[in-house]
């Protein structure tokens, strides 16, 4: 398959998805900068995919280039989303930080683990501080199991 057919495809499924997500985050009270309802992060995040995703197409029609599709980055990505989503539920904030993060390592050949588990704790470190202390959200930080 043709580079400029992939990108144009996953950038149409992403403004796709982008769409649908802003579309659906409207039903919810939106709020304000000061005082965020449960539909501001959805409605900014997914305007913003929305965005991403249209400059993508735009660039991709502008500028084909003919490059070979690189999978090793893109299924590291996919399992450190997929992973975040099932450690968060299962075993909650912190462990979901590690996976994620120990599954984007697997991107770049070069990465060591020893700067990954730096990163990692440095970002639970500030997930914790941002949501538990600052915005007072009870996400669980650890949990065992459902």
């Amino acid at each position: 398959m043709h580079m400029v057919t992939v990108r144009l495809a996953v950038a149409a499924i992403l403004a796709v998805i982008g769409v649908s997500a802003f579309i659906i985050a409207l039903g919810y009270d939106f709020g304000s900068a000061r005082r965020m309802g449960p539909g501001y992060f959805p409605v900014v995040l997914s305007a913003i995919l929305t965005l991403l995703a249209l400059c993508e197409i735009v660039s991709a029609l502008m500028k084909p280039e003919a490059q070979d599709l690189d999978w090793r980055p893109m299924m590291a990505i996919l399992a450190g989303v997929a992973g975040f989503a099932v450690t968060m539920y299962l075993f909650g904030l912190i462990p979901a930080f590690f996976v994620v993060i120990g599954f984007s390592v697997l991107s770049e050949p070069g990465y060591g683990w020893r700067p990954a588990f730096i990163l990692a704790s440095v970002t639970s470190l500030c997930a914790w501080l941002l949501f538990s202390r600052l915005l007072g959200m009870t996400m669980p930080l650890f949990q065992f199991g459902l």
